[in-house]
């Protein structure tokens, strides 16, 4: 078991989340398409072996964001793995080292959801860098093994040191364009990988699943940190989004979550029913999923993630509107109606919101988003937790009490 750090400021303690079925949601950082999922007629893989002298080219994409386009470049990891040659020449020169570079894909994507949900158990995070502006945490790759395990997901310790490795390693580039900028470039808002800072404690006495308990350190994202620091984060389903066996479907979950902002409100109220509309083309190039080669067969892709959101009692209902030329469907705009329970959710996660916000109004006396971590003493994260708690407590009292119409 790795040993659990001291908060040492207030936004790492309101990150906290005893409820193991939620998570959070970072939204920009979270709908942007940084994975590179492989087709199955055989497009772009994830893993992809270097020529001699060349390297693998950038993927460049363009997303949408709150009505905002954004520029994303994904560079590829450089990763070494040992082989043994033929027999004959293995005799002579033993097993070679060959290297080769891979884009964070499909497991990738699971095992930061992994990481993610065990940030938000208690004492997890603490601050570091020179600035003490970093967030960080500790951890054993056995309590990843085991998290994937719960949840339905499984991996070899090998994997999971492989998947973080290409997290640490693989760099993202999220810009804006300004007014007049050229097509692909713009201010970056975002130039890190996922864990700028990666250290496992490696002992050359074990290896496979005998590492299981090497102690893992690692830093979050700087945006992901400012995200934290802010009280931008949003509580998400964690077991829908590892119930959903689609990456495009979990693309679409987050960005469901992300459209029913109801965040600042004092108390939940009455969100009403209304419909997100999102065509086929939009979920492709958003969620960054790859295209088949035949047009039909992406839109029965795109099609049976959005109807898993249904089967999974997310969606009441999925209508679909079809763009036709003579009988053949050109195009597929789906209107999506969510759920009871995923209004819920909502609220849910709208009452951690509030409660956060109230938190840290008791201790700076300020409601403005801070601009700084904001330092506690053991003590007041004990009141903290204390507070918020009950507070979760009244308002789930509070909702049910609606829902039952008393």
């Amino acid at each position: 078991m790795s040993k659990v750090a001291t908060p040492n400021a207030l936004q790492l303690v309101l990150f906290e989340l005893e409820d193991r079925s939620q998570s959070h949601l970072i939204a920009l950082y979270d709908l942007a398409p940084r994975y590179v999922f492989a087709s199955r007629d055989g497009g772009r893989s994830a893993e992809t072996a270097p020529a001699k002298g060349n390297f693998v080219a950038s993927i460049k994409r363009e997303f949408t964001y709150r009505d905002s386009t954004f520029n994303l470049t994904i560079q590829p990891a450089r990763l070494t793995r040992v082989v043994n040659r033929d027999e004959s020449a293995a005799q002579a020169d033993g097993p070679t080292e060959i290297e080769y570079e891979v884009f964070p894909a499909e497991r990738e994507q699971v095992v930061e959801h992994v990481v993610r949900r065990l940030a938000m158990d208690r004492s997890r995070l603490s601050l570091g860098g020179e600035n003490r502006d970093k967030v960080q945490m500790r951890f054993t790759l056995y309590e990843i093994q085991r998290e994937l395990r719960a949840v339905g997901h499984t991996l070899s310790i090998r994997d999971i040191r492989e998947s973080l490795t290409i997290l640490a390693r693989s760099r993202i580039i999220i810009a804006k364009p300004g007014d007049g900028a050229k097509k692909g470039r713009g201010a970056n808002l975002l130039e890190s990988t996922a864990f700028p800072v990666l250290a496992i404690r490696s002992r050359p006495d074990l290896v496979g699943d005998e590492g299981s308990d090497e102690e893992t350190h690692l830093q979050f994202n700087p945006l992901v940190s400012s995200a934290i620091r802010n009280l931008e984060f949003k509580p998400v389903s964690y077991q829908w989004l590892m119930r959903l066996k689609s990456p495009v479907s979990r693309w679409l979950y987050n960005r469901l979550s992300a459209e029913y902002d109801y965040s600042g409100a004092d108390a939940p109220g009455d969100l009403g029913v209304k419909a997100m509309t999102l065509s086929a083309d939009e979920i492709i190039k958003n969620s960054g999923m790859n295209v088949w080669s035949r047009r039909r067969d992406t839109l029965r892709a795109v099609t049976s993630a959005v109807e898993a959101l249904v089967e999974e009692g997310i969606l009441t209902s999925a209508e679909k509107l079809y763009d036709k030329i003579g009988a053949r469907i050109e195009g597929i705009t789906y209107v999506m109606l969510p759920s009871a329970k995923f209004l819920a959710q909502v609220r849910k996660a709208q009452a951690v919101e509030s409660a956060n916000v109230a938190a840290m109004r008791a201790i700076t006396g300020d409601d403005r988003r801070p601009s700084d971590f904001v330092p506690v003493t053991p003590a007041t994260t004990v009141e903290t937790r204390a507070r918020r708690a009950k507070r979760l407590t009244e308002t789930a009292a509070s909702l049910l009490r609606v829902a039952g119409g008393d």
